[in-house]
Protein backbone atom coordinates (compact mmCIF):
# COMPACT_ATOMS: atom_id res chain seq x y z
CA UNK A 1 0.00 0.00 0.00
CA UNK A 2 1.27 3.51 -0.95
CA UNK A 3 1.40 6.25 1.78
CA UNK A 4 -1.19 8.12 -0.10
CA UNK A 5 -3.83 4.89 0.42
CA UNK A 6 -2.43 4.95 4.04
CA UNK A 7 -3.33 8.33 4.75
CA UNK A 8 -7.16 7.77 2.89
CA UNK A 9 -7.75 4.66 4.60
CA UNK A 10 -6.63 7.35 8.14
CA UNK A 11 -8.04 10.03 7.42
CA UNK A 12 -11.40 8.01 6.67
CA UNK A 13 -11.37 6.04 9.76
CA UNK A 14 -10.36 9.36 11.83
CA UNK A 15 -13.53 11.15 10.36
CA UNK A 16 -15.58 7.86 11.01
CA UNK A 17 -14.51 7.96 14.97
CA UNK A 18 -14.91 12.05 15.18
CA UNK A 19 -17.99 11.78 13.67
CA UNK A 20 -19.82 8.84 16.28
CA UNK A 21 -18.14 10.63 18.65
CA UNK A 22 -19.41 13.82 18.32
CA UNK A 23 -22.84 12.03 17.61
CA UNK A 24 -22.86 10.36 20.79
CA UNK A 25 -21.57 13.64 22.55
CA UNK A 26 -24.19 15.67 20.69
CA UNK A 27 -26.79 13.11 22.21
CA UNK A 28 -25.64 12.51 25.08
CA UNK A 29 -25.94 16.58 25.68
CA UNK A 30 -29.24 16.41 24.15
CA UNK A 31 -30.67 13.62 26.16
CA UNK A 32 -29.00 15.19 29.67
CA UNK A 33 -30.85 19.32 28.43
CA UNK A 34 -34.11 17.12 27.83
CA UNK A 35 -33.53 15.07 31.43
CA UNK A 36 -32.88 18.71 33.19
CA UNK A 37 -35.92 20.39 31.34
CA UNK A 38 -37.98 17.28 32.06
CA UNK A 39 -37.27 17.36 35.93
CA UNK A 40 -37.48 21.27 36.67
CA UNK A 41 -40.93 21.53 34.43
CA UNK A 42 -42.25 18.33 36.07
CA UNK A 43 -40.58 19.60 39.75
CA UNK A 44 -42.21 22.92 39.09
CA UNK A 45 -45.27 21.24 37.97
CA UNK A 46 -45.22 18.90 40.62
CA UNK A 47 -44.73 21.49 43.68
CA UNK A 48 -47.71 23.71 41.90
CA UNK A 49 -50.21 21.09 42.57
CA UNK A 50 -48.87 19.92 45.70
CA UNK A 51 -49.24 23.94 47.13
CA UNK A 52 -53.00 23.47 45.20
CA UNK A 53 -53.84 20.43 46.73
CA UNK A 54 -51.98 21.80 50.39
CA UNK A 55 -54.45 25.16 49.68
CA UNK A 56 -57.20 22.54 48.61
CA UNK A 57 -57.36 20.21 51.84
CA UNK A 58 -56.62 23.61 54.41
CA UNK A 59 -59.69 25.09 52.72
CA UNK A 60 -61.57 21.44 53.17
CA UNK A 61 -60.64 21.71 56.46
CA UNK A 62 -61.85 24.60 57.26
CA UNK A 63 -64.84 24.81 55.67
CA UNK A 64 -65.33 21.22 57.40
CA UNK A 65 -64.80 22.88 60.77
CA UNK A 66 -67.64 25.61 59.65
CA UNK A 67 -70.07 22.92 59.27
CA UNK A 68 -69.38 21.60 63.01
CA UNK A 69 -69.33 25.27 64.41
CA UNK A 70 -72.79 25.86 61.98
CA UNK A 71 -74.11 22.40 63.69
CA UNK A 72 -73.19 22.62 66.82
CA UNK A 73 -74.74 26.45 66.70
CA UNK A 74 -77.87 25.09 65.46
CA UNK A 75 -78.57 22.80 68.29
CA UNK A 76 -77.75 25.15 70.83
CA UNK A 77 -80.72 27.18 69.24
CA UNK A 78 -82.84 24.14 68.95
CA UNK A 79 -81.99 23.51 72.32
CA UNK A 80 -82.82 27.13 73.34
CA UNK A 81 -85.60 26.90 71.37
CA UNK A 82 -87.37 23.65 73.06
CA UNK A 83 -86.62 25.00 76.58
CA UNK A 84 -88.51 28.37 75.67
CA UNK A 85 -91.57 26.00 74.36
CA UNK A 86 -91.27 23.56 77.73
CA UNK A 87 -91.51 27.41 80.00
CA UNK A 88 -94.19 28.69 77.91
CA UNK A 89 -96.18 25.06 78.06
CA UNK A 90 -95.40 25.21 82.01
CA UNK A 91 -96.69 28.56 82.16
CA UNK A 92 -99.83 28.48 80.24
CA UNK A 93 -101.20 24.69 80.55
CA UNK A 94 -103.54 24.17 83.58
CA UNK A 95 -101.93 21.46 86.20
CA UNK A 96 -103.80 19.09 87.61
CA UNK A 97 -104.19 20.61 90.99
CA UNK A 98 -106.03 23.78 88.76
CA UNK A 99 -107.96 21.54 87.16
CA UNK A 100 -109.26 19.86 90.02
CA UNK A 101 -109.47 23.60 91.76
CA UNK A 102 -111.59 24.60 88.44
CA UNK A 103 -113.81 21.50 88.66
CA UNK A 104 -114.46 22.10 92.31
CA UNK A 105 -115.71 25.31 91.22
CA UNK A 106 -117.99 24.54 88.65
CA UNK A 107 -119.61 21.71 90.61
CA UNK A 108 -119.77 24.72 93.42
CA UNK A 109 -121.36 27.12 90.47
CA UNK A 110 -124.03 24.34 89.31
CA UNK A 111 -124.81 23.67 93.01
CA UNK A 112 -125.91 27.36 93.35
CA UNK A 113 -127.23 27.61 90.21
CA UNK A 114 -130.36 24.52 91.60
CA UNK A 115 -130.37 26.37 94.75
CA UNK A 116 -131.05 29.29 92.81
CA UNK A 117 -133.55 28.01 90.77
CA UNK A 118 -135.60 25.64 93.30
CA UNK A 119 -135.66 29.24 95.41
CA UNK A 120 -137.12 30.70 92.05
CA UNK A 121 -139.71 27.96 91.55
CA UNK A 122 -140.67 28.36 95.35
CA UNK A 123 -141.10 31.47 95.28
CA UNK A 124 -143.65 31.12 91.88
CA UNK A 125 -145.23 28.22 93.21
CA UNK A 126 -145.99 30.81 96.29
CA UNK A 127 -147.67 33.47 94.16
CA UNK A 128 -151.32 33.97 94.62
Amino acid sequence: MTTFQWATLILGALGFAVTWTVGVVGVTKAVESIKTYATEKLGTEIEKLSNRFDEDQKTQDHNFGEVGAAMRQYIADVEKKVREVEIWGRDNYAMKDDVRDILKDIKDMRADIKSDFRDLNAKIDQRP
